[in-house]
């Protein structure tokens, strides 16, 4: 006996459970004062029947009902949500909702009739369609005047009576379902206990939606109702020593699981590169909504977190879903120094930082940032050492005017590999709001030019894949429409796109009719339309053949055509080539 006392007592003080316990209390708490306000509401409106009207009264008390069905309703899901996301937000809401349903029953149903008491019903109602209302709509649960509300009531469940408090929730929902329980048992199997002469007289239930005003059960039920009885006692005789047994045997092998090198080493491994990950996430984050409301909270309390890696994760994410914060440059980087580029636009200035994640070469992983005089902005992560584009004489990096008073800068990171392309990064920023409304990756170009140029509201750049091509070939280079091939290279189709700011996010568009003047196969291609069939042109995802192969022929002409992959050697068909003359 005493080993179990000492088992119970340590899961009593475990921090665990401890964490469970609280909300549960201010759960059990919330539900006995609703209880005992809805008593009470009863009782002043049996003295406000003998001053009023019948139908006054009436009245006064289903708008009493509405009212404490609805905030009740709000107390609990606040409490369910507890400010936060976390994996288990769904299970909280489902058992919240599942103690409100409880409870509501338990207030507002008649122990005598097993009905609920006149005027309860569109309360019940709308408190259930409230609890689902603030589930769809969390944010309208974090009104200041609904949270202080709660927090006095959390403040009240603390103390003494808080414990009160659920010592009666609980006793009432036990004994009110124990009750019910028993009751709709006893009346199950009351035929057979008439048979067997337990009892003296079958009861009846009277119910007068029904002609005749009265029923009694069935011995077909109460057989049926004995058999699911016997049936969940066998089954769990025969299945708890079984379920002990294997619960016993996995404990130990999860603790030495969790405690093994392999799970240390994974979780050094997760711990590194969440927060690369989260922040090339932060980007497509919801900027309202749902997930918006729940991940507030949650980057908030990162802001604390001790790595630096996690503060700066968190003030990007919170920059883009929460239109209050504010941080300074100095607040967030405490500990470490960035490379700064000025820049004015328009008679505004601001400043650009550059600074390596903790823990990474400052020269292969660099967060972008946008600090000005409301705060810091977060514009961009990716690999790969910084290289400025050239600008105006007023920002560091290129700047280009884009549509809704936003400007486009931006910024180039040299290729992760060898070999591979640079990637071009732009990012949208409003100087007069203050705010940055997207980033993104949008081109990558094997010689790192992108030969950014302004045009109407945004700007112009040029994408190219990186090389993956076959060697090129000089001399008898083979035969291509009956001439032989004096040279033949796999050239990267240089596509031309356009970008602009639309709403919150950077639109990017491919250009067909500048790439086409600028990929000097005029002479090949007669028209554009012939130019995009051959390179099978997409107005949404751009040239869809990247390579073509070039030939110089030795009756002098010049013929492309078309590689669907650069790596594979030789020659299409005749058909295939296109020549300039």
């Amino acid at each position: 006996m005493e080993t179990y006392l000492a088992q119970a007592q340590a899961i009593w003080n475990s921090p665990e459970f401890q964490a469970l316990l609280v909300p549960f209390r201010t759960l059990s708490s919330i539900s006995a004062m609703f209880w005992m306000l809805a008593r009470l509401a009863d009782l002043a409106m049996a003295g406000l029947k003998r001053l009023l009207f019948d139908e006054v009264g009436a009245l006064l008390s289903a708008f009493y009902a509405i009212i404490l069905s609805v905030v009740y309703a709000g107390m609990m899901f606040y409490t369910a949500l507890q400010g936060q996301w976390h994996p288990s937000l769904l299970w909280r809401q489902v058992c919240g909702f599942g103690f409100m349903y409880i409870m509501l029953g338990v207030t507002f149903t008649d122990l005598r009739t097993r009905r609920l008491k006149p005027n309860t019903a569109i309360a019940f109602f709308l408190g259930v369609c409230a609890y689902l209302f603030f589930a769809r709509a969390p944010g309208l649960a974090r009104q200041p005047g609904l949270a202080e509300f709660h927090r006095v009531l959390e403040l009240f469940a603390a103390g003494g009576w808080g414990n009160v408090m659920t010592g009666i929730t609980v006793l009432v929902a036990v004994v009110s379902l124990v009750t019910m329980a028993v009751s709709e048992i006893a009346f199950g199997l009351s035929p057979l206990l008439y048979r067997l002469k337990i009892i003296k007289a079958l009861p009846v239930r009277f119910d007068f939606s029904r002609t005749g005003g009265g029923a009694a059960p069935s011995l077909a039920r109460s057989w049926f109702i004995l058999t699911l009885l016997l049936g969940g006692v066998a089954m769990g005789t025969y299945w708890w020593p079984r379920l002990r047994a294997a619960g016993q045997a996995a404990v130990p092998a999860i603790q030495s699981r969790a405690q093994s090198p392999e799970a240390a080493a994974a979780a050094a491994k997760l711990g590194r590169v969440l927060p690369a990950v989260s922040f090339s996430a932060v980007s497509a984050l919801p900027r309202k909504g749902t997930v918006a409301d729940f991940a507030v909270p949650v980057f908030r309390s990162l802001l604390s977190a001790p790595r630096e890696a996690d503060r700066w994760l968190a003030a990007a994410a919170l920059d883009r879903i929460d239109p209050g914060f504010r941080i300074q440059p100095e607040k967030l980087f405490s500990s470490t120094a960035a490379a700064t580029l000025p820049c004015v636009w328009k008679g505004r200035s601001f400043e650009i930082l550059m600074l390596p994640l903790p823990g990474d070469d400052p020269d292969k992983t660099r967060t972008w940032w946008i600090a000005d005089g409301r705060g810091v902005h977060f514009t961009g992560v990716g690999p790969g050492e910084i290289r400025e584009v050239a600008g105006s004489s007023a920002c560091a990096v290129a700047a280009f005017g884009s549509g809704e008073d936003s400007i486009l800068l931006a910024f180039t990171a040299a290729p992760p590999t060898s070999g591979g392309a640079a990637q071009l990064w732009l990012a949208a920023y409003h100087p007069e709001k203050r705010e940055v409304a997207a980033a993104l990756n949008a081109a990558g170009n094997a010689s790192g030019d992108f030969k950014l140029t302004a045009a109407g509201r945004g700007v112009v750049l040029a994408d190219a894949p990186a090389s993956s091509a076959a060697a090129a070939c000089q001399g008898d280079c083979g035969v291509v429409l009956g001439s032989r091939v004096l040279a033949l290279t796999t050239e990267p189709l240089v596509e031309y796109r356009g970008a602009l700011v639309e709403g919150e996010a950077i639109k990017v568009m491919p250009l067909s009719d500048y790439t086409f003047e600028h990929s000097g196969l005029e002479g090949n291609y007669k028209a554009l339309p012939s130019f995009e069939a051959a390179f099978r042109f997409d107005p949404v995802a751009g040239f869809l053949n990247r390579w073509y192969r070039q030939a110089l022929l030795s009756d002098g002409r010049r013929c492309v055509s078309v590689a669907l992959n650069p790596a594979l050697p030789g020659l299409q068909e005749a058909a295939a080539w296109a020549c300039d003359r």
